[in-house]
């Protein structure tokens, strides 16, 4: 009798739980079907992630750069920030024309005779049997020595009356992301019913990729008091001729809300829906 009865209660719970279900469903299809909402404008503000009350000025002191681009890195980045700076902070934006820190393109490295030093690195990591790094491991130790030399730093804030100073590593690069994509679309069988069909088909296809690392250092002392690394990419079709320039634009108008955001306060805008 009780393995007769075990399935009949199973029954029995599943239809009631199925049977709350419904109503609970009709309960709220009712309440939606009486209720009206509306959307409320809303704004949050959001702190800067540093705190520059102590700075009057700022220096935007140029960057450490890395491109195989016909494009002047440095350059742009350091006019770029300075521009959204006069309008979007109350610091006072320097102008000052400070030494380019260092170019470490393929290019610039072996005219330099760089390239020569980090063989050398190489051959006695073999030699002396340690452990060998990537030539980018390689420059980002280089980068890394020009950065963090307090003293350079101070020297540079003693000259420029102790500002808040905006440095770091720029990486700007092409490469060629073309392959298979998925294409999906809809139509209609014989019985007028919409059908996903799904394929896959080789696209020509360019990605640029921006890598920004910012250091701020306070001129007083030559001490990082804050770094934060930012990454953003673009992908274009073959049909999109888009030049090296023009994508560095669009890369740095996506990252500039963000870099913002760590030396002055946002606003977040939004909305919310209330019900009624």
């Amino acid at each position: 009798m009780s393995e007769r009865s075990a399935p009949t209660g199973g029954r029995g719970r599943t239809e009631r739980g199925l049977g709350t279900a419904a109503a609970t469903a009709l309960l709220l299809a009712l309440a939606a079907a009486c209720t009206s909402y509306y959307e409320v404008p809303i704004e949050v503000p959001i702190s800067a992630k540093l705190d520059v009350e102590k700075y009057n000025r700022i220096l935007i002191a140029g960057f450490v750069t890395q491109t195989n681009e016909n494009l002047d890195l440095d350059a742009e980045t350091v006019r770029l920030l300075r521009n959204q700076l006069r309008t979007r902070s109350k610091l006072q934006v320097l102008d000052a024309d400070i030494e380019p820190l260092g170019d470490f393109s393929e290019k610039t490295l072996e005219q330099s005779g760089m390239l020569e030093k980090f063989k050398e690195v190489e051959d006695k990591a073999k030699s002396e049997g340690e452990e060998q790094i990537s030539r980018q491991e390689w420059i980002d130790l280089e980068q890394d020595k020009i950065l963090e030399d307090e003293e350079f730093w101070r020297e540079i804030g003693e000259e420029y009356q102790n500002p808040l100073i905006v440095t770091g590593k720029l990486a700007f690069s092409s490469e060629s992301r073309s392959g298979l994509v998925r294409n999906d679309r809809y139509t209609r069988d014989a019985f007028n019913r919409p059908q996903l069909v799904r394929s896959n088909t080789f696209q020509e296809r360019t990605g640029y990729v921006l890598n920004a690392e910012f250091y701020f250092i306070e001129g007083e002392t030559g001490r990082t008091i804050h770094r934060e690394r930012f990454t953003e990419e673009v992908i274009y079709g073959r049909d999109e001729q888009t030049s090296a320039l023009s994508s560095y634009f669009e890369l740095m108008d996506r990252l500039l809300p963000n870099f913002l955001s760590i030396l002055s306060p946002q606003t977040f805008r939004g909305t919310r829906i209330l019900l009624k």
